[in-house]
């Protein structure tokens, strides 16, 4: 067994080195010709797979699915591919399991880069002595410096400016579905140390979702595994487990993504079924300095290659001055023109997240501009969902702007619901269905109030109610706007242009969420039927992920387009992520609103 290093600080001109230096030497030979840690990082890829087991068709891995993934993945020339877990089919006895392992090295020989696997549930199913099992069969993973116990299943590796950390969820015996105790407290002085090194990016990958937090241990977002997380500025935490493709800003004190990085062979038949997320593939991230981009590929033209690209995010952007060049400003715009409900905010940051029309729901002419979105009030309403509708699943600075023509008033605490982002059907209480915010009209003795709606941790209700009732009427064209300030931590409301009331103060943002879709109109499709839906006309329907400023609004009410407004980084380097169902996007840096502004300038609500 080669001597195997506490960690590498690695660097290479081309990842494709990497896999020469692999297959001849090992991890243990490449640290020992490894270039001096200095200078300059080079930019690199590394790819990014969930669950390769079998979908039940076999008893180890999916042969077919894992085979050509690897060859796929090849085409990006990755240096490493992280590996989160549930390799294998498991069995409760361990040498089966060996069995199966040495089917995945088999499986995955061809790959270039060095594998960096971590178990899942299904790896540990063999109990105790199962991590002991799992270093012998994996001897290149460092065994050094990691959590008493889990030598080769937690571990640490540098290269170039980022440092990966793998670290075990599943636990060979007592409580699982979980970081150990000593495991987080290796974690946390591995991030520390990261920062105390300069240390542009910090990746944690893992098997169990903190998001799906009512079936694991890790406390949510605000047990101390994401704590640790947000509080030592990762980057981004890669799992597997659900077989599903999912992004996610948790919030809870960060911007730290979780990304849920779906399936390289599994069984993707689980309900409830989203066909967008439930798809063999795998990620690939792009380190370029400071700027980590991140893009998922897989099979959606059917000829059976995983070389279709789905989505793309930024999981890191640049900074300047120490400001992030992240743009914001309008996310999505329903303006409902031409017959159909499209989402039209212009790239990069809007992504074409159209909606589908449900029950008697129509556009049609009568609008306030044009067409408008139409609806009796009877389990109709207009639901968007893409593979990319993470974007909309907005934890922080938010502006929901619209025109509403109410036919009638329906009595109730949810009901005339406007908008909302979330979903129902699944786990009720369970972090990733929580609704990133929710917007509905009132009644009360006194008028009609505004009432602004979200969840945090497991499903924690957070309510803001305008100060004072909205003068509405029936049969009228009225413009609605909330905003919430995740730095004052107050939400505003307006009606045609004026402030209703005072700012409301409210005690917590929401968290995670990003499973849900929008509705317009409704609250979500499984609450249909309890007289939540609007009876009336929805349009200029805009959303922006920050808290616009009154001038903004007055200008929204005079029915400005709202692309008009939003104040980005003024100089940013952007890659164009709109939504496409197949196919290479490719990415395309734009330069915005390049002028004599300061770079490092901060971005504020206030016009």
């Amino acid at each position: 067994m080669p001597v195997t290093p506490s960690h590498w600080r690695l660097r290479w001109s081309a990842p494709t080195v990497v896999g020469l230096f692999v297959a001849v030497l090992g991890l243990a030979g490449i640290s020992r010709v490894a270039l001096a840690q200095g200078g300059v990082p080079q930019p690199f890829r590394f790819v990014v797979v969930g669950d390769t087991q079998t979908d039940g068709a076999e008893t180890s891995v999916n042969w077919d699915v894992l085979t050509q993934l690897v060859a796929d993945m090849n085409t990006h020339n990755p240096a490493f591919g992280l590996f989160v877990g549930d390799l294998v089919g498991g069995s409760s006895s361990l040498a089966t399991t060996r069995a199966q392992w040495a089917d995945f090295l088999a499986a995955t020989d061809g790959f270039m880069g060095a594998r960096l696997p971590i178990p899942g549930n299904h790896d540990v199913y063999g109990g105790v002595g199962t991590f002991a099992a799992f270093a012998e069969t994996f001897p290149w993973l460092p065994t050094g410096d990691s959590p008493a116990g889990e030598e080769g299943v937690s571990y640490f590796i540098d290269h170039e400016n980022v440092r990966f950390i793998g670290i075990t969820s599943d636990q060979e015996s007592g409580t699982s579905s979980r970081v150990s105790p000593q495991g987080l407290a290796w974690l946390d002085e591995k991030l520390a140390e990261a920062e105390q090194l300069g240390i542009d990016h910090s990746i944690v990958f893992t098997h169990h979702p903190v998001s799906f937090s009512s079936d694991n241990n890790h406390g949510g977002t605000s047990g101390a595994f994401w704590q640790t997380i947000v509080n030592r500025g990762v980057s981004v935490v890669f799992s597997g487990h659900w077989h599903r493709y999912q992004p996610s800003r948790l919030g809870a004190g960060g911007e730290a993504w979780e990304t849920i990085i779906g399936t390289g062979g599994g069984y993707t038949g689980y309900l409830p079924i989203r066909p967008y997320q439930q798809r063999w593939g795998f990620g690939v991230g792009e380190v370029d300095g400071d700027l980590l981009v991140m893009s998922f590929y897989a099979d959606a033209d059917g000829d059976g290659a995983y070389d279709d690209l789905m989505d793309r995010y930024v999981a890191a952007w640049p900074t300047a001055e120490g400001a992030s060049l992240e743009p914001h400003g309008l996310i999505a715009r329903y303006s409902f023109e031409g017959g159909v409900a499209a989402d039209t905010a212009p790239e990069p940051l809007g992504r074409g997240i159209d909606a589908t029309l449900f029950g008697g729901a129509t556009v049609a002419g009568g609008g306030v501009e044009g067409d408008a979105l139409w609806l009796s009030g009877n389990r109709d309403y207009a639901e968007a969902g893409a593979i990319d509708d993470y974007v909309l699943s907005l934890n922080g600075d938010l502006t929901l702007s619209l025109w509403v023509r109410l036919d009638s008033l329906g009595a109730g605490t949810w009901a005339n619901t406007l908008i909302a982002y979330g979903t129902n059907d699944y786990y009720t209480e369970d972090e990733e269905t929580n609704y990133s915010y929710w917007l509905n009209l009132q009644e009360a003795s006194d008028g009609t109030y505004a009432h602004f709606y979200w969840e945090h941790s497991g499903g924690y209700n957070v309510r803001a109610y305008s100060s004072v009732p909205m003068n509405l009427s029936l049969d009228t064209w009225h413009h609605i706007v909330a905003t919430r300030d995740a730095e004052t931590m107050e939400a505003r409301f307006y009606l045609n242009g004026e402030p209703v009331g005072e700012a409301v103060a409210f005690g917590t943002l929401p968290t995670s969420g990003g499973r849900g879709m929008l509705y317009l109109g409704s609250d979500t499709a499984d609450l249909l039927g309890n007289g939540y839906e609007v009876s009336g006309a929805l349009d200029e329907v805009c959303i922006y992920d920050e808290a616009l400023g009154i001038d903004s609004i007055a200008a929204l009410f005079a029915l400005d387009d709202c692309a008009n407004h939003g104040s980005s980084s003024p100089v940013s380097l952007v890659p164009l992520l709109a939504h496409e169902p197949a196919g290479v996007m490719g990415l395309f840096l734009v330069m915005l609103g390049v002028g004599v502004y300061a770079m490092g300038q901060k971005r504020s609500g206030a016009d």
